[in-house]
C-alpha cells in the first residue's frame, strides 16, 4: 500500500497503481458516457458532429428558402404586398422578442441579412 503526499506524488519504490501500471504510464481517464476514449479523442469526435450537424443544418435552410422563393415569385402582385405586409409585422414581433435577450452582434446581422433578402424576394417582379 502506497500514500499520496499532498503534492500527489506516490511515495514507495515502484509506485505502481493496484494494477500494476507505473503512475507515469497510466492511460488517460476515459469520459463517463464513452469508455475507452481519452479527452481529445471525445473532443474531436464531438467537433465532428456538431460540424456534421451544421452542414445538414444549412443544408436544409438552403432548400427551405430556394422554396419561399419559388413560392413567392409564383404569387400575383397584392399577394405578395400582402404577404410582405405579414411578413413585416412578424419580423417586428420576433425582433422584439430578440431585445429581451442578449444575442451576439452576428445573430442580429445574420437576421437582417434574411429579412432584407426575403423583402427583396418580395418586391421582384
Amino acid at each position: 500500500m502506497f500514500r499520496i503526499t499532498m503534492l500527489g506524488k506516490k511515495t514507495g519504490a515502484a509506485a505502481a497503481d493496484n494494477n500494476g501500471h507505473n503512475a507515469a504510464e497510466a492511460p488517460a481517464p476515459a469520459a463517463p458516457g464513452e469508455p475507452g476514449k481519452t479527452m481529445p479523442e471525445q473532443l474531436a469526435q464531438n467537433l465532428k458532429t456538431q460540424g456534421d450537424a451544421m452542414i445538414q443544418y444549412g443544408a436544409r435552410l438552403l432548400v427551405m428558402r430556394e422554396l419561399l422563393c419559388s413560392l413567392t415569385t409564383g404569387l400575383p402582385p397584392a399577394a405578395r404586398a400582402s404577404a410582405e405586409q405579414r411578413f413585416r409585422q412578424r419580423i417586428n414581433q420576433l425582433m422584439s422578442l430578440t431585445d429581451d435577450h442578449v444575442l451576439p452582434a452576428e445573430f442580429h446581422r445574420a437576421l437582417l441579412a434574411e429579412v432584407n433578402y426575403y423583402l427583396g424576394e418580395l418586391k421582384k417582379p
